[in-house]
C-alpha cells in the first residue's frame, strides 16, 4: 500500500512541475499587464496635467492681449487730451497697464515652459507603454505556449493522479490529502540514513532526527501513513534502505 501511496506522490511531484511552469509565465503576465496599467495611469495623469497647463497658457496669453489692448486705447485718448492733468492720469493707467502685462507675460511664459515639459513627457511615457504593450503580448504568448505544452500531459496525469489515488484506502487518501493541503511542495518525505553503523535517520523534509522504533513501524505497517514526529510528512523507504535497516535489524 505504501509502494501505492508513493506513486500517487510521484504523479503529484509532475503535475506540480508543469503547472509550475503555466504558473510561472501566469505571473509574469500579470506583472506586465500591472505595470501597463501603471503607465496608462501615469498617461492620463499627464495628458490632464498637459491639458490645464495650456489652458492655463492661454488664458495668460489672452489677459496679455487684452491689456495691450486697452494700453492702445489708453495712448488713443492721450492724442486728443487737452490738459497736462488728463495726459498724466492717462499716462499713470497706461504704465500701470503695462506693468501688470508684464508680469502675466511672464507666467505665460512660465506655464508654456511647463507645457513643453508635459509635452515631453506625455512623448517618454507613450514610449513606455509602447514597450510595455510588446511585453505584455509576449508575456501572453508564454501563457498560450505554456498552455498548449502542457494540455495534454496535464490531462494525462490527472487522470493517472484519479487512478492512483483511487487505489489508496478512504484513510489512507485523507492522510495523505490532509499532508498534501500542509505541506504543497511535498506531502511526503524519504527517510535519510545518517549513520548506518548507529542506527540514526532523518527526516529527507525538515532533516530532523527519526526514533529507529518510528522505522521498525514503517516497515510493519505497510498499509498506514507514518509520520515525521517534526513536520508531519509521510515517512517512505526506498528499497535499498529497507534492505539496509532490516538486515541490521536482523543482525542485532
Amino acid at each position: 500500500m505504501q509502494k501505492k501511496l508513493y506513486a500517487l506522490f510521484l504523479v503529484d511531484q509532475h503535475l506540480r512541475g508543469i503547472r509550475a511552469r503555466l504558473d510561472s509565465a501566469t505571473r509574469r503576465h500579470k506583472a506586465q499587464q500591472a505595470r501597463l496599467e501603471q503607465y496608462q495611469q501615469q498617461q492620463t495623469e499627464l495628458n490632464q496635467q498637459h491639458r490645464t497647463a495650456q489652458v492655463n497658457a492661454q488664458s495668460l496669453e489672452h489677459q496679455a492681449r487684452d491689456m495691450q489692448t486697452r494700453v492702445d486705447q489708453f495712448r488713443q485718448q492721450m492724442n486728443n487730451v487737452r490738459s497736462n492733468k488728463e495726459y498724466s492720469a492717462l499716462l499713470v493707467e497706461v504704465n500701470t497697464l503695462k506693468i501688470e502685462k508684464g508680469k502675466i507675460e511672464e507666467q505665460a511664459l512660465e506655464k508654456l515652459e511647463q507645457v513643453d515639459r508635459f509635452a515631453q513627457q506625455v512623448k517618454e511615457i507613450a514610449e513606455r507603454i509602447a514597450e510595455q504593450t510588446k511585453l505584455v503580448d509576449l508575456a501572453a504568448k508564454e501563457v498560450t505556449q505554456a498552455q498548449a505544452e502542457i494540455g495534454q500531459d496535464l490531462e494525462k496525469l490527472t487522470a493517472q493522479r484519479q487512478e492512483a489515488a483511487a487505489q489508496l484506502s478512504p484513510e489512507l487518501l485523507e492522510s495523505y490529502e490532509r499532508a498534501a493541503e500542509t505541506h504543497e511542495e511535498a506531502a511526503m518525505a524519504e527517510v535519510i540514513e545518517d549513520d548506518r553503523r548507529h542506527l540514526d535517520y532523518s527526516c529527507g523534509g525538515c532533516y530532523m532526527s527519526i526514533p529507529v522504533e518510528l522505522l521498525n513501524s514503517l516497515l510493519r505497517n505497510p498499509s498506514k501513513a507514518i509520520l515525521c514526529p517534526n513536520c508531519s510528512r509521510i515517512l517512505y523507504l526506498v528499497d535499498a534502505l529497507k534492505e539496509s535497516f532490516s538486515s541490521n535489524s536482523t543482525s542485532a
